[in-house]
């Protein structure tokens, strides 16, 4: 696809360091310990595996490679499904009602039929036929 000025390619995304994931899932368990503070139990377990976490990703990463690759394969597949239906809900929750609001106030395309017309063309305004306004058209 060497068309386009983007980059469309399915390879192009990086995984992230084995370093800051395991930092990333230190903080999330440290973060579900600290709301499971009711049940100390869980919270010991949470806490005691964001440690283990935390120092593997501050004195030996490269431990944490296969947890940082199947943590970006799930990102990966997560982001095959959930952008696809954020995009659908955009849609349906802000385009859909606007079109259907200005369909009811405006016909931007002049789509309605008059029957007591008996031509459609539109007249060009005296300022529209200017030689300069073919200037820059693009």
């Amino acid at each position: 696809m060497t068309n386009f000025h983007e980059g469309y390619a399915q390879d192009d995304t990086k995984p992230p360091s084995e370093r800051s994931t395991g930092a990333v899932l230190a903080v999330a368990f440290f973060a579900v310990a600290a709301i499971n503070y009711k049940h100390p139990l869980v919270a010991s377990v949470l806490a005691l595996v964001g440690a283990v976490l935390a120092s593997l990703s501050a004195f030996a990463p490269q431990r944490l490679k296969r947890i940082t690759v199947l943590w970006f394969r799930l990102s990966l597949l997560l982001h095959r499904v959930v952008n696809p239906v954020v995009m659908f809900l955009i849609f349906v929750v802000v385009f859909v009602p606007a079109g259907l609001l200005m369909r009811i106030w405006r016909d931007p395309l002049l789509a309605k039929r008059d029957k007591t017309a008996t031509t459609y063309w539109i007249d060009c305004v005296a300022e529209d036929k200017n030689p300069t306004s073919m200037n820059n058209q693009f």
